[in-house]
């Protein structure tokens, strides 16, 4: 039987939030295809709807595209007016892999729990079937490491 966490790595990036915007159909596309029409990449995407026809859409860009990305994005505020573009240098996204992940119930949670009992905030979080990425502070990024390597021994 393999190991259910099998690495873990880490990115320095940035995070990007784009504070109470428009929450209706095409919003994200448009966001998104003017990104990716310029050639940029986005690591990791989080949307998260505030009611009342508004959302916070948060994405996750390494450091050496962001000049570019808030260039597009600012094309964009004329049309979506949301209340703030919110940018944070200071993150880094922790991928934890594994061909088990999926398949391990609670795996997210105890995590989780190695973070919070170091007073470690969870910026943004995706999950696939067989990687979790989470962002959170760049000066707590080696903390955070240290405590998943030690809930699963690695």
């Amino acid at each position: 039987m393999g190991k259910i966490v099998e690495g873990i790595d880490y990115t320095q990036l940035a995070k990007v939030t784009l504070h109470r915007v428009a929450d209706r159909p095409g919003v994200a596309t448009d966001i998104f295809s003017a990104l990716g029409q310029q050639g940029l990449n986005i690591e990791l995407i989080s949307t998260s709807s505030l009611g009342k026809g508004h959302a916070d859409i948060s994405l996750a860009v390494l450091e050496v595209n962001l000049a570019d990305v808030c260039k597009v994005l600012d094309n964009l505020k004329r049309k979506y007016r949301p209340k703030a573009v919110i940018i944070d240098r200071a993150c880094a996204m922790i991928t934890v892999y594994g061909s088990k992940l999926s398949s391990t119930p609670g795996l997210a949670g105890k995590i989780f729990a190695q973070l919070s009992e170091r007073k470690i905030n969870i910026e943004m979080i995706n999950a696939s079937i067989s990687a979790l990425n989470i962002v959170v502070k760049k000066e707590r990024v080696m903390d955070a490491i240290g405590a998943i390597r030690a809930e699963f021994g690695i």
